[in-house]
């Protein structure tokens, strides 16, 4: 059944920078709900210890923030949003459960981890393919897997499969990593992570899972593989009004405005947004205060 739903304010994606919008606009005394086609709380969810400025477990702190957008008032929709529309004066939200009309909407679908499109990597998800060290480390006990990238997320899920694993293969396509220097040190004095520099993994082999992967025509015998190679802003879904850069991220002006009137940006699915926790918080309070400024509402002190 089609549903019609009408609020201040939509937004799009429950991750750290759209729960962080919503509380703002909630705050400001804007009726508020948002659309998440997967778990709240977005990429950090993941995350059992978060590094930076923003200190904890990333589930707890995920918990935390959907505990204090409910307590405000918030709607949870649980819809995937596939367009957006206008209609008048009012923004409507396309779902797969119906139409959401707003007086503004704030994009923050997030990026999603990029895939390195080899032979056997689609066919192996789930089957020793993963995305979350945190979450799949445990199964891979004693055994060995292969880690892809050069940046914190791949330095950062080594350390963690490091303590698991047998063997840990960290393979990077260049001479040195990007990574902060406190997990290129870690790394380097872990006993049982093997660095492969100027390498490429080229295929992943297997059947019933993950028997191995290749790596400059060289197979790597293993169970798992990991690979950390970056982001992809999700933003297919978005008119062709917007727009967007080379990689798909969405352009704002500096109040976070898209080209669309009324169509906000925040976290990673906009250009130039920084890929860090405290980036993505800040993006979320900075497109809310656009938001209330536009909307007439009254911005929260804190």
């Amino acid at each position: 059944m089609s549903e019609t739903t009408s609020h201040d304010v939509i937004v799009i994606g429950a991750g750290a920078a759209g729960l962080t919008a919503a509380h703002q606009a909630l705050q400001a005394g804007l009726s508020t709900a948002w659309l998440e086609a997967q778990m709240f709380g977005g990429l950090v969810l993941n995350v059992n210890e978060l590094d930076g400025s923003i200190q904890g477990s990333g589930a707890e702190l995920s918990s935390n923030w959907m505990a204090q957008v409910f307590d405000l008032g918030g709607e949870n929709l649980e819809a995937v949003a596939c367009g957006i529309e206008r209609n008048g004066d009012a923004l409507v939200v396309i779902s797969d459960i119906g139409q959401h009309r707003a007086r503004a909407v704030i994009v923050a679908s997030g990026a999603s981890l990029k895939k390195l499109d080899i032979p056997g990597e689609e066919a192996l998800q789930y089957k020793g393919v993963s995305h979350c060290a945190d979450c799949d480390g445990p199964m891979f006990q004693d055994q060995d897997v292969v880690v892809i990238g050069g940046g914190d997320s791949a330095l950062q899920s080594a350390m963690v499969l490091s303590k698991f694993c047998s063997k840990v293969h960290l393979v990077h396509r260049g001479e040195s990593f990007r990574a902060q220097k406190q997990w290129q040190d870690a790394v380097h004095a872990a006993h049982n992570i093997q660095i492969h520099w100027n390498s490429q993994a080229s295929e992943v082999i297997g059947t019933e899972g993950v028997q191995g992967v290749r790596v400059n025509g060289e197979v790597i015998p293993c169970s798992g593989f990991f690979a950390f190679v970056g982001l992809e802003p999700t933003s297919d879904f978005l008119p062709a009004a917007i727009a967007r850069d080379e990689r798909g991220a969405v352009v704002v002006s500096n109040t976070l405005e898209t080209d669309m009137p009324g169509v906000f940006a925040a976290g990673c699915v906009r250009s130039d947004c920084g890929g860090r926790l405290e980036d993505a918080v800040a993006d979320g309070q900075a497109a809310a205060r656009s938001v209330v400024l536009k909307l007439g509402g009254v911005l929260a002190s804190n």
